[in-house]
């Protein structure tokens, strides 16, 4: 084997675990390795550093697979790198991607001959993965604060959806036929009219003027005015004056009503 540069990590900095006998791991320690390898792929991949792209990650899972699980070291060329990772365009992005693995403190790499690639040794850089799982908790208690206030929202808007509600109207064949534009005529219980003249929405849509509502007036004086034109035929009938007052501060009074009742009043004087 040849000689380790005077600068190479101790076995406690490296992330992947030694077995006892060295060159001769046995299968439980073969199994800690691999699950220790997984381990560092994952916390690589969550590695938040801008400089730790795509294709810096994918370099470095392709060095993480080429370690020896009995030498713990990996020696790819970087040409090797560039035939396998077809994503990869030249061997300048490659340098480049190691470059960023060893200042980020992944990896101790170094050349033991002119003759020979690089050798890799990944180190547990514990810095950085604490700042990485500070960062997990972070984002989690963030993410669980977003869960809430969504949370929150909805009970709001459910609270607001069972507030008070409108009730639909009930269809009915008087209301359907008024949707309709169709006013059926009805018989007053008392006076036997007709009760479209007291309908505006009904006057309104006829067409026809005597079935329009006078303006309701201002005030009592005004309406005394009005009903002093209507009644200058009917000096003594007091109580149809009365009713024509209701009918036109109610705004139900039209000009066939007048007629009809100044009509009506003069077959009783005769």
């Amino acid at each position: 084997m040849a000689k380790l540069p005077n600068n190479f990590p101790p076995i406690e900095e490296q992330a992947l675990p030694w077995p006892i006998r060295a060159e001769e791991p046995t299968d439980q320690e073969r199994k800690a390795f691999t699950a220790a390898r997984l381990e560092l792929m994952s916390l690589i991949n969550r590695d938040f550093d801008r400089r730790m792209t795509a294709t810096v990650k994918l370099i470095a899972g392709f060095l993480l697979e080429s370690v020896n699980s009995e030498t713990l070291r990996c020696f790819p060329s970087y040409r090797t790198i560039l035939d396998t990772l077809c994503v990869v365009k030249s061997e300048k992005t490659i340098e480049r991607a190691i470059a960023v693995l060893r200042k980020r403190g992944w990896i101790y790499s170094w050349r033991p001959d002119r003759t020979k690639s690089n050798h890799f040794v990944f180190l547990k850089n514990e810095q950085v993965v604490s700042q990485i799982l500070n960062y997990q908790d972070y984002m989690r208690g963030v993410r669980e604060e977003d869960r809430l206030e969504r949370e929150r929202t909805r009970m709001s808007v459910r609270e607001m959806s069972t507030g008070a509600q409108v009730s639909v109207r009930e269809q009915t064949s008087v209301s359907g036929k008024s949707f309709n534009v169709i006013h059926e005529p009805i018989s007053s219980i008392e006076k036997g009219d007709n009760l479209i003249e007291i309908n505006p929405y009904a006057a309104l849509s006829s067409g026809n003027e005597d079935l329009q509502p006078l303006p309701v007036p201002k005030n009592d004086r005004e309406a005394e005015g009005v009903l002093d034109a209507i009644c200058v035929e009917l000096p003594e009938a007091l109580h149809v004056r009365s009713h024509l007052k209701f009918l036109l501060t109610a705004g139900a009074l039209t000009k066939r009503k007048v007629l009809k009742v100044v009509a009506e009043q003069g077959r009783v004087a005769a």
